[in-house]
């Protein structure tokens, strides 16, 4: 099953769910969130270089340059630094499905905290207490405070 089709199921019942199919939802989330695979999170890129050499190919303007090498990005929550690491050309393929399992992870848990949300606010619904009767216009008045007293 895909994020989308969960996404489309959310939206379409939002209105008229009951706790029971919205309880149902979440186990569903929870068994796609038991089905993820390997993952990593960051940005993979094509770069192209220039190696100085004067009478290399990529020397001339309209070149692109050597590679592509490819370069995994990625920001280190621990030290709040943007960390990179050379991808193999034969991983390529590997790496871009495990950032895709990465932006799904996202979405499921995103998906997920929606509908616990949603199942949080419709059990407060349902032990909610009737709201008391109105009984006359009470305004509670504030006491008169001592003065402070003067220094004599």
């Amino acid at each position: 099953m895909s994020v989308s089709y969960f996404r489309k199921q959310i939206e379409l019942n939002m209105a008229t769910q009951t706790h029971d199919t919205l309880v149902e939802q979440r186990g569903q989330l929870l068994q796609a969130l038991a089905g993820i695979g390997d993952l990593r999170q960051g940005s993979l890129r094509a770069q192209y270089r220039r190696c100085g050499k004067p009478n290399c190919h990529c020397a001339r303007e309209d070149a692109q340059g050597h590679g592509p090498y490819w370069l995994l990005t990625w920001l280190d929550r621990k030290t709040g630094k943007s960390r990179g690491r050379t991808i193999p050309p034969g991983a390529v393929e590997q790496t871009q499905a495990q950032l895709a399992e990465h932006q799904r992870l996202r979405a499921l848990v995103r998906e997920l905290v929606e509908v616990s949300d949603r199942i949080c606010d419709a059990r407060l619904d349902a032990n909610k207490p009737a709201a008391p009767e109105k009984r006359g216009d009470f305004t509670r008045r504030s006491r008169n405070r001592s003065r402070p007293r003067s220094s004599t």
